[in-house]
């Protein structure tokens, strides 16, 4: 009996530490990336392990101050201040990549916070300063996660994408400039597809806890 209640309690123990060690994984892996390398291109069709969705043809008037809208994968995207909807040649001079479609100026302001709907895995956008000039744009994700471009205001509306790749989502994301800008050409993805997520701590918790309670079992069976 002694060799089957040792082998019972090194399961037990092997079982324990596999719930510990993927729990940990879990916790230090949590984080948000970034891409910018599309640059002054147009957006690629992919951001990280997620198939894009641009945001439909904004329906509101030109020139109408908004605080949010409407995401093609339902609720909203807020804003954290009103933004002016504007279009290419309408509100707007210049941007990058011949797009000519929606952006929304921040009126003078060089702060502005995003909020993504919830189970958000990937967003992108552009941004452009107002001024023609280079000036540094920084963009923050809500777990800290930053990165700053030096973005031209005569055409060269810049790229950043931020995704998540562990099961983890992003939440918000502040910009900051010196010079106001207009941001816009929106894309996200929800909820996170065709990622090689490090398995979530319940869904490991719970076979091992299973196979804990078979050894039990076992054990009292034999006895």
């Amino acid at each position: 009996m002694k060799i089957k209640t040792d082998f019972i309690k090194i399961v037990i123990k092997s079982a324990l530490l596999t719930m510990l060690l993927v729990g940990a994984a879990g916790v230090a892996s949590a984080s948000i990336s970034y891409d910018t390398s599309p640059g002054t291109d147009a957006p690629p069709t992919n951001l990280g392990p997620y198939t894009m969705t641009p945001f439909p043809a904004d329906t509101n008037p030109l020139y109408t101050d908004i605080s949010f809208l409407s995401t093609p994968c339902g609720g909203t995207l807020d804003f954290s201040i009103p933004v002016s909807h504007c279009i290419i040649g309408h509100g707007w001079a210049t941007w990058s990549h011949e797009y000519a479609g929606d952006v929304y100026s921040t009126k003078g302001e060089t702060s502005l916070t995003m909020t993504m709907p919830d189970d958000t895995g990937a967003f992108y956008f552009y941004v452009e300063p107002c001024s023609y000039d280079i000036f540094d744009i920084t963009a923050t994700a809500d777990d800290g996660t930053t990165t700053t471009i030096a973005v031209n205001g005569d055409s060269g509306a810049q790229y950043f994408g931020f995704y998540t790749t562990d099961g983890t989502h992003v939440d918000s994301i502040t910009l900051q400039c010196e010079d106001y800008y207009a941001v816009g050409e929106f894309a996200i993805a929800c909820p996170p597809i065709n990622s090689q997520n490090i398995p979530e701590f319940p869904s490991v918790a719970l076979p091992v806890a299973a196979v804990i309670g078979l050894a039990f079992i076992f054990q009292r069976r034999k006895d």
